[in-house]
């Protein structure tokens, strides 16, 4: 995707100017495991933890494949520790935070019903804000109320909703059509009060002011999809089925899930322990 090939970008330009600042004269194919050390140290005087991270991910990714394509017979990331990150726990949007954002929102206006059918939709699927905006007409069904959406690395996957966020999108499209005459199946869902696709930066900015305007506390918009990965737990699904909804390529995203809201499901077991519903009547026999 456009923001992988970005990402790889951006990390091998500033490993090339740690080469350049430094006058180490070497290749890709000749870099010692010495100067990779000695670029994430350098790099950890400047940035955060989570971007230093982020520049050893590309860099070792990056010797894998040399090695893979026969280009070097080493790698020089292999034995080189990854740095150290403390994760930040998610900001999750909570179903109040949710139902007092989209009762702000004046769903009148055509801009206002699609921000209320968009964050709908992406509160009850947990899909990422770029594959809700990539979506075509031809990609959603709002009769068996689920879309195909591509994921990370162009893999597809079906994403569902409930019969609400189904109604929301009705009515939106209803009221695109009668503003722009009916659409092609291959146009995006999604549009702006021209008719344009609507932006990642558009999306964004409309989600924080519609809690603006709530008196909320603005979350990110990828606080949508941590608040569903929490309701489906919290609601008694398991944490396979929420690997493959939210198009996880591993399970260690959806454990940490698991184990952050861990308190909240005592809560739940404790409502509904299996041998609690039971209500049994066991009698202890006195042994002779």
């Amino acid at each position: 995707s456009v923001g992988t090939l970005q990402y790889y970008k951006t990390a091998f330009r500033l490993f090339e100017r740690f080469h350049f600042e430094h006058n180490l004269l070497c290749s890709p194919l000749t870099c010692p495991k010495e100067h990779v050390q000695t670029f994430l140290w350098w790099l950890s005087r400047r940035e955060r933890p989570i971007t230093v991270h982020a520049q050893f991910r590309a860099l070792r990714a990056f010797f894998r494949w040399l090695v893979k394509e026969g280009l070097r017979t080493d790698n020089p990331i292999e034995h080189v520790q990854p740095p150290k990150i403390n994760e930040p726990l998610p900001k999750t949007v909570t179903e109040q935070h949710f139902t007092a954002t989209l009762l702000a929102i004046n769903t009148k206006t055509f801009a206002g019903l699609r921000d209320a059918a968009l964050f709908a939709l992406a509160f009850d699927s947990g899909a990422r804000l770029g594959e809700l905006l990539n979506l075509k007409l031809s990609d959603i069904d709002l009769v068996q109320r689920f879309a195909k959406v591509k994921g990370k690395g162009g893999k597809e996957r079906m994403i569902y909703f409930g019969a609400t966020t189904a109604n929301l999108l009705s009515q939106y499209l209803t009221q695109r059509s009668l503003r722009f005459g009916t659409p092609s199946p291959n146009a995006f869902l999604f549009v702006t009060n021209d008719g344009r696709p609507l932006s990642k930066r558009q999306a964004e900015d409309r989600w924080h002011k519609a809690q603006r305007k709530a008196n909320l506390e603005p979350l990110p918009f990828h606080g949508l999809r941590h608040g569903f990965a929490r309701m489906w737990l919290l609601r008694g699904g398991d944490a396979f089925s929420l690997q493959l909804l939210l198009g996880h390529n591993s399970a260690e995203v959806t454990r940490r899930y698991v184990t952050l809201w861990g308190t909240d499901l005592q809560k739940l077991h404790a409502e509904k322990s299996p041998v609690d519903a039971l209500n049994l009547r066991l009698s202890r026999k006195q042994s002779r």
